[in-house]
């Protein structure tokens, strides 16, 4: 078809072609190069609330753990050097101090030569001792006396302090998720609060005149807006704090303006539509006026996928995915 058979509006129909189209690596290695390094956003936060968090700082143990040397058994508290010769043949004879310590109970009476105190799993061990006996290897014999027919060896069934964590060492790396373990750890260090890094506010808006939230009645030639829930969904699944600010019409100017507050109020915006080359599709021309350096990648060899467009306006990212459904689903899973 020659120049002069062309529709006289062929001008309004005519569709730009893509920018180079990237592979998916190289699209990510120029998008990451524009944003980063950038300061990571922290916020203090209450250990119960912390789960799914990400440490923002290095913590180190405050105390040891466990604070004191303790029984890792139901016994005697002993010293070793009075059962050196116990044997079933020659079983030793101790005589029991008037405490019994539980956990939770401080005590108060030495270990002296020939004597032994009760103690439960947990408690604190008493001075003067440096072993326990299992209340199963003793015999209780006349007054307030046992026999125990096995030698201990110092250190036994004892967790001394600091065994499990000891005060200053490295208990979490900045970057840690935390999960249900890395909370027993704070929590046995006595560790209420934490600093981790903020969830960034992600700015979600759909584009298309067809919108239509759901819920609502659709008129003729209307659509759900499928995107809209399912990106804000995506976003919050993966640890961002979404925030959607609903659909606009494809209105240069309106949409301008939308992306203008988005950026200005939040750390991050998503839109979803507007970034193919045709006449209706207008997301990708904003960006450029939005900030420097603008678009960094427009058109990436995915498939369906193919015109993601990934910007950077001033520091902040800005990434306007296909508006067909499974297309935005699988470059924002990609």
């Amino acid at each position: 078809m020659t120049n002069a058979q062309l529709p006289k509006n062929h001008d309004n129909v005519d569709q730009d072609q893509f920018l180079t189209i990237l592979s998916r690596e190289d699209a990510i290695a120029r998008f990451e190069a524009a944003l980063f390094p950038r300061p990571v956003g922290s916020e203090p936060r209450r250990l119960s609330e912390a789960l799914g968090c990400v440490l923002a700082q290095d913590i180190v143990a405050p105390i040891d753990v466990p604070p004191f040397d303790r029984s890792n058994v139901d016994g005697f508290a002993v010293r070793s050097a009075d059962l050196a010769s116990a044997g079933e043949a020659s079983p030793v004879r101790v005589m029991l101090n008037d405490e019994a310590i539980a956990c939770g109970t401080a005590p108060t009476r030495p270990v002296l030569s020939g004597t032994a105190t009760s103690i439960a799993t947990g408690g604190p061990l008493p001075r003067g001792a440096d072993a326990v006996v299992m209340v199963e290897h003793s015999q209780p014999v006349g007054h307030r006396a046992i026999e125990i027919r096995r030698a201990a060896s110092p250190g036994q069934f004892i967790s001394y302090a600091g065994s499990d964590i000891a005060r200053g060492e490295a208990l979490l790396r900045a970057g840690t998720v935390i999960g249900s373990r890395e909370i027993g750890m704070l929590a046995a260090s006595g560790i209420g609060q934490v600093a981790v890094v903020r969830r960034p506010r992600v700015a979600v808006i759909s584009t298309g005149d067809e919108l239509v939230q759901p819920g609502r009645p659709l008129q003729p030639a209307e659509i759900y807006d499928t995107n809209g829930s399912m990106v804000t969904a995506a976003i919050n699944e993966n640890g961002g704090a979404a925030i959607f600010l609903g659909a606009v019409v494809d209105d240069e100017e309106k949409l301008e303006a939308a992306m203008r507050r988005a950026i200005e109020t939040c750390d991050m915006l998503v839109l979803s539509g507007g970034t193919s080359k045709g006449a209706g599709d207008v997301s990708h021309r904003i960006v450029g006026r939005l900030g420097k350096p603008g678009i960094i990648a427009h058109g990436v060899a995915l498939k369906p996928g193919k015109p993601l467009c990934l910007a950077a306006c001033d520091g902040t990212p800005v990434v306007i995915l296909p508006g067909f459904p499974t297309s935005a689903m699988f470059t924002f899973t990609t």
